[in-house]
């Protein structure tokens, strides 16, 4: 073999073409691999517009390529033998880029497709430098010719359209070079080994090589390799002196941690995850070669090692534990840079153990504050480098950290926005269950109740009082005042002031608010005390509870410093914008989800959408699925018909002008698209403590289950649910019922101590849990997620589209009482079964 270093645009240069062979899988990125390749493009995209010279690039990994079959001396033909993932991400992306750039600058599509696309002279499919395997080839020879028209049938088409969405969010009208500088990473700054292979060598069993056998070596075996390699002399002593105690204190995992933030106490925001051991060379090459210099490098790892585990498992003994532990279950990692200069500090006697508490609150402030503001955490890794790098021992440290986290620019509310954001964000759609579950926490522990309880318990669960679905009761208790009861639901069901602490959450469910306030009465909690003091449970309660609640977190988490502050703006629509960039094509959602999901009201959404350009605005419609009356393109002279324009894009209407319920992206959908970590907790703990229940407990939850399945399915359709239930257990297979407050339940298969499933019911519906089952083999291959959709679609009246697969489409309960229907969801169900247990490799 022969390897050397490259680049896309030296890989795909000249008239050439690279071809994915028909013994490798489909194209299988999906939005987690996609969001961290931008991530690492913007993170280069920075390092050009900052003009840092001496910053490395990203490197990517290898590309394997073997002579092809129409390989000459005119023309040069590569087998893709690995990396075909890769090169065919970064090929879609230069296709968005250009059809990005084409509305600005028309000659971008030609540059574009004849430097780097396309083979300008040759016919038919050699006309492409990219040829995917047969399967993917359609769409992406479609989005190479600029032929997607806005449909997304593949996760070809779904790359493409990540592409676009981010290039529209990230292109800055007042920066005309921004998106150019977005092309040269791609081209210029994103490295790949290319390794090229004899002619006569079997291209198919390098692959299997590459790809069955042998175990990488991590980061932190190179950066070892290399140390031991400058000490030729002293290296024994310096292991059993340095090395072999950090070992010894941190697993696999913390080590590879401990590098990346030695490296980040070096080089700031500078330092990357993904080139740690690249970054540790670049240290030891700076000391010369003199091995003393390097024995004092693996001495400050051992100390830094010290204080890493003080902050993973922090001591008793320690003034500060409780900080320390909080930022644990927080998993707020990207503080440790800071937390570690403080204790480097602390250890070097600069300050005490009260200063250092003093500066953990401050962050823990700032974390808790921008979690209930509803603030993205994007730019947090950089906020944290930055700080650790700029403490200096000469000043006063505590009010040094509160002052750098103070400016506006970086939203840390202020008092008053505090009580603004707890009186009207769907905290509930903010950060993961367990923050959540930190924040009542804390504030319960400072109520000082009397009554010891483990609030650390995994059973005890976030509960709304005003429940997630209403009852007549419910609807009848928050109509007294002559609002719009449902608006008010939505409006106030996932605030803070409706949010508490409970180990009952499944027998308290929907239950009025009578049979809750006895329940809450004889809890332990203070929180829940209070609550039951309560004659009733509605909007002026709730908001009551809000400014309560307020209170206690403005004297739990001190806030910012306000002198020199300047107003912070009134509302961060980032939320907003993201999730309308990350709809899939061919999908529509409401006002009324966005406002849910970022707190807010549906009008002023509404009116924010209307008064500026975002992307997608078009595809937000009413509850119904129809066009607003009040609906107009931002730009006056755009005479569209918008009807026309979703048609065009992939949506269905009915005689009534009503866009297809499958093809509504509901709010948690589009928390599952965003990967805001609250969807994944919700999926993961639908059934969390259920191995722990008792027999007693379990037939309570079937029988809440079969009961609010009859009362709001209906008997015939309860009967189907409980025949097609019945059939999964006579083929040996089990029921899982959920401990949500919504019943459900799930006919699952255990596969290495996993739950898997193909569908799970509810009181009106059943869901695909298609976003789950991306997780769980092997279903994990996109190949039978999609076979899977296409099963259930063959049932009249299913339809779920391709736009879902990362999803959890419902079907209507009602549905299975059709006969039809009901053989087709028993085949999907027996086709599951054996996908999930036919031994590894022997599927044919």
């Amino acid at each position: 073999m022969k390897a050397n270093e490259t680049t896309l645009r030296k890989l795909i240069q000249g008239d050439q073409q690279l071809l994915v062979p028909l013994y490798q899988r489909q194209y299988t990125w999906e939005r987690p691999q996609l969001t961290q390749l931008w991530a690492d493009i913007t993170a280069q995209v920075d390092v050009l517009a900052e003009q840092r010279q001496d910053a490395p690039s990203h490197f990517m990994g290898s590309v394997v390529l073997a002579p092809g079959p129409e390989l000459a001396p005119s023309r040069s033909q590569w087998i893709i033998v690995d990396g075909q993932q890769r090169l065919t991400t970064l090929m879609l992306a230069l296709c968005a880029i250009r059809d990005h750039m084409v509305a600005e600058d028309p000659t971008a599509r030609e540059r574009i497709n004849e430097l780097h696309l396309i083979n300008k002279f040759q016919q038919g499919e050699l006309r492409y430098r990219l040829l995917p395997t047969q399967g993917d080839r359609v769409s992406f020879k479609a989005c190479v010719d600029g032929a997607l028209e806005g449909k997304s049938e593949s996760l070809i088409g779904n790359a493409y359209q990540f592409f676009r969405s981010m290039l529209k969010e990230f292109d800055d009208p007042a920066d005309p070079h921004d998106v150019a500088r977005v092309e040269s990473v791609l081209l210029d700054r994103l490295n790949l080994v290319q390794i090229l292979v004899e002619k006569d060598d079997n291209a198919f069993r390098i692959f299997e090589s590459i790809n069955n056998t042998g175990m990488r070596l991590s980061q932190v075996d190179l950066i070892r390799n290399y140390v031991f390699m400058c000490l030729p002399v002293r290296g024994q002593h310096v292991y059993d002196e340095y090395w072999k105690p950090i070992q010894d204190l941190l697993d696999t995992k913390a080590m590879e941690q401990l590098m990346y933030l030695v490296l980040v106490l070096k080089e700031g925001d500078e330092a990357q995850y993904n080139a740690v051991y690249r970054g540790h060379q670049q240290l030891l090459l700076a000391l010369s070669g003199d091995p003393s210099q390097v024995e004092t490098y693996v001495q400050d790892l051992h100390r830094r090692a010290r204080h890493l585990k003080q902050i993973l498992s922090p001591s008793d003994d320690l003034p500060f534990a409780g900080r320390l532990r909080f930022f644990k279950e927080w998993q707020a990692s990207t503080a440790y840079p800071l937390v570690m200069r403080l204790l480097e500090l602390r250890e070097d006697d600069y300050i005490g153990d009260e200063e250092v508490g003093e500066a953990l609150a401050y962050v823990e402030s700032f974390l808790v504050r921008r979690l209930i503001a509803g603030v993205a955490t994007g730019n947090l890794n950089r906020i944290f480098q930055r700080l650790a790098v700029q403490l200096v021992a000469e000043e006063e440290v505590p009010q040094a950290v509160r002052t750098a986290l103070s400016p506006a620019r970086l939203y840390w509310p202020s008092d008053a926005q505090l009580r603004e954001e707890i009186r009207n964000r769907a905290f509930y759609w903010q950060g993961r269950t367990a923050q959540q579950k930190l924040v009542l926490r804390r504030i319960e522990e400072s109520l000082g109740s009397k009554e010891r309880v483990d609030l650390a318990d995994k059973r005890i669960t976030i509960e709304h009082v005003l429940p997630q679905s209403m009852t007549t009761d419910w609807l009848s208790e928050l109509s007294n005042g002559g609002e719009d009861a449902d608006l008010l639901h939505r409006q106030l069901v996932h605030t803070l002031g409706n949010l508490t602490l409970s180990g009952y959450n499944s027998e308290l469910s929907n239950n009025s608010f009578a049979a809750k306030r006895k329940q809450l009465g004889q809890s332990g909690l203070v929180m829940n005390q209070e609550i039951a003091a309560c004659d009733r449970w509605a909007k002026a309660e709730i908001l009551t509870r809000s400014d309560r609640l307020a209170d206690r977190a403005i004297a739990i988490w001190p806030g910012p410093e306000e002198s020199g502050r300047g107003s912070a703006a009134s509302r961060d629509w980032t939320l907003l914008h993201s999730a309308l960039a990350a709809l899939p094509a061919a999908t529509w959602t409401s006002y009324s989800d966005l406002a849910e999901l970022i707190g807010s009201h549906p009008v002023p959404v509404g009116v924010h959408l209307a008064s500026v350009p975002v992307l997608n605005a078009h595809r937000v419609l009413t509850r119904s699925g129809q066009v607003s009356d009040g609906f107009r393109w931002v730009d006056p002279e755009d005479d569209r018909d918008v009807h026309e324009v979703l048609r065009a894009e992939g949506l269905t209407f009915d005689e009534a002008g009503r866009a297809s319920a499958d093809q509504h992206i509901h709010v948690r959908e589009i928390a599952e698209l965003l990967g805001l970590p609250i969807a994944a907790d919700l999926a993961e703990t639908e059934t969390a403590g259920e191995d722990t229940l008792s027999p007693q407990a379990l037939t309570t939850l079937e029988q809440r289950f079969l009961s609010q399945l009859n009362e709001q399915s209906g008997p015939q359709a309860a009967g189907a649910v409980q025949r097609l239930l019945e059939h999964w257990r006579s083929r040996g297979g089990d029921l899982q019922y959920g401990t949500s407050v919504g019943a459900s339940c799930a006919p699952i298969i255990k596969v290495s101590g996993q739950s898997v499933y193909a569908i799970r019911f509810y009181a009106k519906s059943a869901e695909i849990p298609f976003g789950l089952l991306r997780n769980r083999k092997p279903f994990d291959d996109p190949a039978l997620r999609e076979e899977l959709r296409q099963r259930l679609n063959d049932a009249p009246g299913i339809d779920i589209p391709v736009a879902k697969l990362e999803l959890y489409p419902p079907i209507k309960n009602t549905q299975l009482a059709s006969d039809a229907v009901f053989d087709v969801v028993v085949a999907v169900l027996d086709w599951f079964m054996a996908k999930v247990t036919v031994p590894d490799g022997q599927d044919g």
